[in-house]
């Protein structure tokens, strides 16, 4: 009444009144609760900004001009511009007479590891990031040549945002915890396990693919995930579904070897999001659809692409492609691979940054006696996941301390549940056509790094919030945060060279400046060390 009565005293306050609130939400309305909600994270976004201002730092090696590992994926999308499938390359004479064009005596004529079919330069990488580069270019009105470097540095800034969000999710919803700091921990975590910041060091053509593939199927994890958790209830949206669905059509026509992981997703989100409704298997048939007739679309799409480039429904282009190591598959190198991306060592150093990766290890890499074929080649450097991410020696306790399938009736267990299955679908399928490769190389462990991670942290959120960790809050969150320390300064130390000592090559005076103060080593050997590099 006192409020009503002095704002009656001036007509001029009155009509202000009377005006906000035809344009202000209500006290409870959803738009003022979702500002409120949006004020309350301003901190994740700005977690969010900063660590992908920090990838492109990494990038960059702090220059202004970013460096270049690759122009591929930028030529296929100029070439998409002009109304071609084609690079736009013009082969060297000299290829285009040689009897046997794929030879390696014809190296010096080669754009190496491009595909030459019938006179024309192709690209054996999914199409997808491409296509994102043509869509950028076109509505900026672009016609200069970027390169490879930007597009790589944005698809790990998605991952990382898409890895952040389901972290937060994990924390928020299957825990019913608020803690700020495990959802921040666990996004940096995320961000800079190895081989994230490896990857962004050497940003290029070769790693595009990959990490787009993995930008996708994050994305779509995040709207499967949310169709689970608010399956059956007034929330529920089929959209949820279709989005899914679409971002893993991304990822396929990113990078095909993703097949295997998407046709486990499909019916596992399916299944997940029908399960609380009452007619079961009309809604998992209706879920699987609305998930799988993107991918199908996507499906159709490649092989179409193939047949258009290469006359061959199912040639991708890599038995085509000029290339001085031509791609093997074959199960005799599956056990070399399996334990090089999971225990292969790095070398230790008194010099910055301390953990190197190793080229060219041999035998080396491998304990005495252990079965290799003649033909696997230990050239490219990799270090294993089980060394390189102790955050992941938690990984165990996401499956010892799930839920019983028989308590699917709760919304937590279902999603938990979910969640364990798609993250070890993640860290398993989609790495299984690259273990039948003849060799390992650290960008390969990415097909599978993000889906490691993630059963590592929720590895550790079980355990924090279980009954065993709420008996001893103070030494689980200890040993949580060390692991997590200790993965993110042994990602960032094995990722500052990158494939070939990134900062050095391209930034050597802040190079110079950082290893003189951090190496440990003595004053002569120390100097010795900046006059090698």
């Amino acid at each position: 009444m006192l409020r009503r009565a002095s704002l009656g005293k001036s007509n001029v306050g009155s009509a202000a009144f009377r005006a906000f609130a035809l344009v202000a939400p209500p006290p409870g309305g959803r738009v003022r609760t979702r500002v409120l909600r949006a004020v309350r994270r301003a901190w994740f976004f700005a977690l969010l900004v900063a660590v992908c201002w920090f990838y492109g730092f990494i990038g960059s090696a702090g220059m202004p001009d970013w460096p270049v590992y690759g122009v591929y994926h930028d030529l296929q999308a100029n070439g998409f511009l002009s109304g071609h499938l084609s690079l736009p390359i013009q082969p060297d004479p000299h290829l285009l007479q040689a009897k046997n064009p794929y030879d390696y005596s014809n190296v010096n004529y080669w754009w190496l590891d491009a595909s030459f079919y019938k006179g024309k330069y192709y690209m054996y990488w999914g199409p997808v990031p491409a296509l994102c580069d043509a869509a950028v270019k076109w509505l900026l009105g672009i016609r200069a040549s970027l390169g490879d470097q930007y597009l790589a540095v944005f698809f790990h800034c998605m991952t990382f945002w898409c890895g952040a969000l389901l972290v937060e999710r994990m924390v928020t919803r299957l825990f019913s915890a608020r803690a700020r700091g495990f959802i921040a921990l666990g996004a940096l975590v995320f961000a800079f396990a190895n081989p994230s910041p490896h990857g962004v060091a050497t940003a290029s053509t070769y790693q595009t693919a990959i990490i787009a593939a993995q930008a996708w199927l994050c994305f779509g994890l995040i709207f499967a995930f949310d169709a689970v958790w608010h399956a059956a209830s007034p929330a529920a949206r089929w959209w949820r579904l279709a989005l899914a669905g679409f971002g893993w059509a991304l990822s396929l026509g990113s990078r095909a070897s993703m097949m295997p992981a998407i046709a486990l997703l499909i019916p596992l989100a399916a299944l997940a999001e029908a399960w609380p409704h009452r007619s079961r298997l009309r809604r998992f048939v209706v879920a699987a659809l609305l998930l799988g007739m993107p991918v199908a679309a996507a499906s159709v799409g490649l092989l179409t692409f193939n047949k258009l480039r290469f006359d061959n429904w199912f040639e991708f282009g890599s038995k085509v492609q000029l290339s001085a190591f031509p791609i093997r598959f074959s199960p005799i190198y599956v056990a070399g691979n399996l334990y090089s991306y999971t225990f292969r060592p790095w070398a230790l150093s008194c010099e910055f940054p301390y953990l190197d990766q190793v080229w060219n290890m041999g035998r080396a890499a491998f304990p005495h006696g252990f079965p290799l074929p003649a033909d696997y080649e230990v050239i490219e450097p990799v270090v294993g996941w089980a060394l390189a991410v102790p955050l992941a020696w938690l990984l165990p306790f996401a499956f010892a301390l799930a839920p019983r399938p028989w308590r699917l009736s709760g919304r937590r267990d279902r999603a938990y549940l979910f969640c364990l299955l798609a993250f070890a679908i993640l860290a398993s399928a989609t790495g299984v056509i690259t273990l039948l490769i003849y060799g390992a190389t650290m960008r390969y462990l990415a097909d599978v790094s993000s889906g490691i991670v993630l059963l590592g942290l929720l590895g550790a959120y079980a355990l924090r919030y279980h009954r065993w960790g709420l008996a001893a809050p103070r030494a689980v969150t200890g040993v949580i945060g060390a692991l997590s320390f200790a993965t993110i300064v042994i990602g960032l130390l094995l990722g500052y060279q990158g494939y070939n000592r990134h900062f050095h090559s391209y930034n050597p005076k802040l190079d110079h400046k950082i290893v003189m103060a951090l190496s440990m080593c003595g004053s002569p050997e120390r100097s010795a060390a900046a006059a090698r590099r």
